[in-house]
């Protein structure tokens, strides 16, 4: 029986074997993987490795004068030291607009105004007490930026009367001396949407207890930050428009207000241009991200007004003389293939081309408050352009067939020119050997050429002369 003995205790070790599990073989593989990864990174050199350090760190490149991405700079549109104003602005600040620090309007402020605190939270109880204490200390007044009943309206006639009573009344001083000489302000506005501005009003009781609420009235014009985030309602405006207009109404008399809400419009302006311009190249490399096809013609069409106007219309170039029924207007992104149609020389590439040269316009628009590329329009049609190119030349001036013997063509090109000058920049063109038409309207307008004795060309073999 021995030999039955040893088959029966075989038969028990191999019943009680542990047997590899599918979830084993899910360890195994990934420890594989793991190590074919770090095998992979020891066969990777020194160099290439700081190579791939430098590749991945590149995009979080910041501008050390405003904190943001290179890219968007907007160190030429804020003031080379900050403007101080006797007005002191808080902006508490919801958590969920400080993560938006791309398209959040209050770094600009922070940017502009010398005095300016951001208190980034929910609930603003405990700073706020020590903070006003201050302020009343040194005489300041806390106002708080939110719309209601018990509002005051800065337009009212009687508004700085009754800031001044309730000065009197809340402001702690230690003597007569102290007596400001002009009025001070702690401004609070809250930055969030109306939903979170109300919640933290409810969360922080001490600022309706302690602020004097104030309002302005609603406005006509459309908020510039209304182009990348649209808001509630036409009437609304961003922080930065909103902290703004109500500086102009508490220090209407100080000369350095103006030139603050020039710094903190253009730098919005400026952000909001820029932001466009990225967008745009964002959603044609990857157009799967677009649902919305209606929101974004919305979005597309508030854009467009904010480069030609809130009519359509800029103002700038009221005074100038047209035909009737004939205005003037900077070009937009939309009105690129227009001016590809009209152009000769186009090819595939070129579209795209004179999009750039459109949108970089723009932005130069807003620093030195004219543009070179310009156009024509009857009946919201275009019917003229002239751009400038890359190079810096100006060219693709073209006037509709049915629409010349009208000075259109004189009115751009004298438009453009004198937007080069008042750049102080380089001013030319090259003209092909041959186009009457342009020489004679060219040296109509004092333009020359740079070499009237070179050999003209004929046929094929025509140059382009430079002017």
């Amino acid at each position: 029986y021995s030999p039955w003995l040893v088959l029966c205790l075989l038969k028990i070790c191999v019943a009680f074997t542990p047997t590899s599990s599918h979830h084993d073989k899910k360890i195994i593989s990934h420890q594989r993987h793991d190590a074919a990864i770090m095998n992979h990174d020891e066969k990777l050199t020194p160099h290439r490795r700081h190579d791939q350090s430098i590749q991945e760190t590149e995009w979080r490149e910041y501008c050390t004068g405003c904190q943001r991405p290179r890219p968007q700079c907007l160190c030429d549109h804020r003031p080379r030291k900050k403007i101080s104003l006797q007005t002191q602005v808080l902006i508490l600040q919801h958590p969920v607009e400080f993560r938006r620090k791309t398209i959040s309007t209050v770094p600009l402020l922070k940017l502009v105004l010398e005095h300016c605190q951001v208190l980034v939270g929910r609930s603003f109880d405990d700073p706020l007490e020590g903070i006003i204490n201050n302020a009343c200390a040194d005489g300041r007044l806390p106002l708080l930026l939110f719309p209601g009943p018990d509002a005051i309206t800065l337009e009212d006639p009687d508004a700085m009367e009754q800031l001044a009573c309730s000065n009197e009344s809340n402001v702690v001083r230690t003597t007569q001396s102290d007596m400001p000489h002009s009025p001070k302000y702690l401004l609070i506005i809250v930055d969030g949407t109306w939903t979170q501005a109300k919640r933290m009003l409810r969360s922080s009781p001490l600022l309706l207890e302690r602020c004097h609420s104030i309002q302005f009235t609603g406005t006509s014009d459309r908020s510039i930050y209304d182009s990348i985030r649209k808001q509630p309602d036409t009437h609304c405006l961003s922080t930065l428009e909103s902290c703004e207009r109500t500086l102009q109404l508490l220090e209407p008399s100080n000369p350095k207000t103006k030139e603050a809400s020039h710094y903190l419009l253009e730098s919005l302006k400026a952000m909001v241009l820029t932001q466009m311009k990225y967008e745009r190249v964002h959603l044609e490399k990857h157009p799967d991200l677009i649902r919305n096809v209606s929101k974004l013609k919305e979005k597309k069409e508030r854009q467009q007004q904010l480069m030609t106007g809130s009519n359509g219309h800029d103002a700038r170039y009221n005074n100038v003389t047209l035909p009737e029924g004939y205005t003037l207007r900077p070009l937009a992104e939309s009105d690129a293939r227009y001016v590809d149609s009209r152009w000769p020389f186009r090819s595939h590439k070129s579209l795209v081309t004179i999009e750039k040269q459109i949108l970089a316009d723009i932005v130069n628009a807003t620093k030195f408050k004219s543009s070179t590329c310009l156009g024509i329009e009857l009946d919201d049609a275009l019917v003229a352009c002239i751009i400038r190119h890359r190079n810096g030349s100006m060219g693709i001036l073209h006037v509709d067939e049915e629409h010349r013997r009208f000075g259109l063509g004189e009115v751009l090109l004298k438009e453009a020119t004198n937007a080069l000058m008042l750049r102080k920049e380089d001013i030319f063109a090259f003209i092909i050997d041959g186009n009457k038409a342009s020489e004679a309207l060219f040296a109509k307008l004092g333009w020359e050429k740079a070499t009237p004795l070179g050999k003209k060309g004929t046929g094929n073999r025509r140059a382009k002369r430079l002017w």
